[in-house]
């Protein structure tokens, strides 16, 4: 039996707006997460299922408890208690179907009450359908909304007494055998898909049943971060930052072999050298299968977590394999393949975007814009004080990279003067700003990158040039020939095969050509530059369907993760990111608004030019 005295604080903590986290007799336990006008109930008699328990802590209120507890008490003063804030209160329970009973949601409800609510869970289990076949959903109109062999969680006359409407749903055991073995990969992808369902449900009864203050279903869900979930977060960043796995792929002596190749007629094979890996693969690849990602409660979490680590994983097998034959298998699995689409992009491009035919301009050192990139970071110092931000020329890179919040500019760089402010909004405005924007989020991944986030980073980071009206065509044109060089390597072209595609069928000069195969080929063939126009291609088909940018400048993740991203923000556990001054420009606006409606990505640079005259 629960005390009077416990009751009374649960209650408390609810009325000030308290997240409640309490264990219960016999193993159960009551969550609160903030102040929410439902809960979701489990009650089991031997030992709570893992999973139906699984399911309820998808939500952002819901209480665990032995048969043998009597919660109805704590029910009925919860209730009061929101009902006062929220006018009314709604209890769902949640039981398991019996085992030879796997293909029916069965809803329990009272006749002719909250008809959105009761949509809301029918729907949302017909949608599971698509996940397990065959599935069907019945519903019940009864005064008897609780499992068999237990009494109501609370009387019709205290229901009635505060506000509470009941509403009893079995649940089929989809998610395991006939022997009783989990289907782990359904079971994750149905306990999200029910995590949906019961908040799209409560927001329902809210919107019609109380005074409605959640403007989207997601914000019913969690916003406390548990200490698995950070120690999680913080062992994969570690793994992710200790690898720097972008450097230790890249040759250290590019600028030398450029010369040697010369030397020798632009025939012999450069020998790159690269920097030695000080860390233990094995061991690294140990800590990442010791995390316990399936302890982690928020299935949104637990998606991105589980996704970070079989990437880092890849990354660790690809340093292993450096400069081997496995190298290109594995870099094609973590970056995916080219696809026919993406091939004939880069073709149309080259054939059809006419070559910026200009003066010569005047060029910019290292240190010139090196210069310019501290005017542009130092928006960013007083945004982000605690952020360790700056730019340095170094002799050991090729161009210029960003690592974590420093801009890299190897020590021979050149770039037109009129193509700076372009790659400053590239460079800083984009890699840089998410970085010190995934700095100030809860979690260390979104400054360290979630898995795949190369194309998306890379997309917005072009459409930023083509936004302050500096993607020229040359430009458009090296992100195409980076596809096709990257296709040759994929049908098996060697360094100097791929270097005589470029310079003798695309007429590339000597040592860009040489750049653009540096790139493609090294650690034994990367595939990364085709992330390029890939995420340009992805972005603008975002953009198209009414994607909001805003919430893309928050970190560092892939375009899959967009919807777990806006989750998150309508959670309010992300925070909303610091955007770009550019963007609230007029000129920028109307490109974005072309882009919008539809402009294809071969009408970029002829666009550009309309607006600028």
């Amino acid at each position: 039996m629960l005390s009077k005295a416990f009751i009374a604080s649960v209650c408390r903590s609810m009325e000030r707006g308290k997240s409640i986290n309490r264990r219960l007799p016999k193993g159960g336990k009551l969550v609160i997460d903030k102040p929410l006008p439902y809960v979701c109930v489990y009650r089991y008699t031997d030992q709570a299922d893992p999973y139906l328990s699984g399911l309820l802590k998808t939500q952002g209120a819901y209480i665990i408890a032995h048969a043998e507890l009597d919660i109805e008490h704590l029910l009925y003063q919860l209730s009061a208690t929101a009902a006062h804030k929220f006018h009314a209160f709604m209890l769902l329970e949640l039981w398991l179907a019996p085992e030879d009973e796997i293909d029916t949601f069965k809803i329990y409800s009272p006749a002719d009450r909250s008809p959105a609510t009761i949509k809301a869970l029918k729907q949302g289990f017909d949608e599971i359908e698509a996940l397990y076949t065959p599935l069907q959903v019945a519903i019940f109109n009864t005064i008897d909304r609780h499992p068999p062999g237990m009494s109501p969680l609370l009387s019709l006359e205290k229901s009635k007494e505060v506000g509470t409407l009941q509403i009893g749903i079995e649940v089929p055991l989809i998610y395991k055998d006939e022997k009783g073995n989990l289907y782990a990969l359904l079971y994750r992808k149905v306990r999200r898909k029910i995590g949906q369902v019961l908040k799209k449900a409560a927001y329902e009864f809210i919107r019609v049943q109380t005074s409605n203050t959640f403007e989207h279903y997601l914000v019913l869900g969690k916003t406390q971060l548990t200490q698995l979930v950070r120690s999680v977060d913080k062992q994969l960043a570690e793994v992710s930052e200790k690898m720097n796995f972008l450097l230790r792929v890249s040759p250290v002596n590019q600028t030398v072999e450029f010369e040697n190749f010369k030397k020798h007629n632009y025939a012999k094979e450069p020998e790159f050298n690269y920097r030695l890996i000080s860390l233990d693969p094995e061991e690294e690849k140990r800590k990442l299968f010791n995390l316990q990602l399936e302890n982690i409660e928020d299935p949104t979490l637990a998606f991105l977590f589980r996704d970070k680590r079989n990437e880092l994983e890849k990354q660790l097998m690809m340093l292993e394999e450096r400069e081997s034959a496995s190298f290109l298998p594995l870099s094609n699995s973590l970056y995916g393949t080219l696809g026919k689409e993406l091939i004939g992009a880069a073709h149309e491009i080259l054939l059809d975007v006419e070559d910026d035919y200009s003066e010569q301009q005047e060029l910019l050192g290292p240190q010139e814009f090196k210069a310019l990139a501290e005017t542009e970071l130092s928006l960013y110092h007083q945004q982000f004080p605690d952020v360790v931000l700056g730019v340095e020329v170094r002799k050991d890179i090729s161009g210029i990279m960003v690592s974590k919040g420093k801009l890299l500019i190897a020590e021979d760089f050149s770039v037109e003067a009129s193509r700076a402010k372009a790659l400053i909004q590239h460079e800083v405005g984009t890699h840089i700003l998410t970085y010190c924007n995934g700095k100030h989020q809860p979690f260390k991944l979104f400054y360290a990158g979630l898995a795949g986030y190369d194309p998306l980073q890379e997309g917005l980071a072009v459409l930023s040039e083509y936004l302050v009206g500096g993607l020229t065509a040359s430009r458009l044109k090296i992100l195409a020939i980076r596809v096709v060089a990257v296709d040759a390597l994929c049908e098996g072209a060697d360094f100097i095969e791929t270097y005589r595609l470029l310079t003798q069928n695309y007429n590339y000069p000597e040592k860009a050509a040489f750049n653009i195969c540096t790139r493609v080929h090294r650690g034994g063939g990367l595939t990364k530059d085709a992330a390029y126009l890939k995420g340009l291609l992805q972005l603008m088909n975002y953009l198209r369907q009414g994607g909001a940018i805003e919430p893309l400048y928050g970190g560092k993740f892939a375009a899959t993760h967009i919807p777990y991203v806006k989750e998150l923000m309508h959670r309010r556990v992300l925070r909303a990111p610091f955007l770009p001054s550019f963007l609230t420009g007029k000129a920028a606006k109307a490109r974005l608004a072309s882009v919008r409606e539809g402009l294809p990505v071969t009408k970029l640079i002829s666009h550009e030019n309309s607006i600028h005259h």
